[in-house]
């Protein structure tokens, strides 16, 4: 999974076994960066995908919070253990509370399947906190044929 800043849920893969984290950055990355269709600003992720070659991957990206503090610059330190503790709160409605934590589908395609409707579950949730919050702008209700 992989979440903006204002914890929409951006990408969701599905795996046979339980690969290793640091293995699965990289596309993890370029799907997140496909579907923005922008490169982040910052990476925040915990220690699991650690490794050099996930720093080379994201050698364009200005921030790069690999699950140490040192990672980063001092003055963004703090923005990055925020957006580390947000994005383990994500994930734990996800599994436990918007349906990721088991599939009602079965096989890998019934899994993928269960991951994009929980997906989009998470997301008009969200949005819809985000809406009576009133933090989504007019301009993005226009856009969106809401107003």
């Amino acid at each position: 999974m992989s979440f903006t800043r204002e914890g929409f849920l951006v990408t969701v893969e599905n795996f046979i076994g339980k690969p290793d984290d640091s293995t699965l950055f990289p596309d993890t990355l370029a799907k997140f960066t496909a579907r923005m269709r922008e490169t982040p600003d910052a990476v925040v992720t915990d220690l699991g995908s650690r490794s050099a070659a996930n720093f080379t991957a994201a050698k364009e990206i200005q921030h790069v919070f690999l699950g140490r503090t040192a990672d980063v610059a001092e003055e963004q330190q703090e923005r990055c253990h925020k957006a580390r503790s947000a994005t383990e709160g994500f994930i734990a409605v996800a599994k436990h509370l918007r349906g990721f934590g088991r599939s009602l589908y079965h096989g890998i395609d019934g899994d993928r399947i269960w991951s994009s409707l929980c997906q989009t579950v998470y997301n008009l949730k969200k949005f819809i906190q985000l809406l009576t919050a009133e933090h989504v702008s007019e301009a993005s209700l226009e856009s969106l044929g809401l107003l």
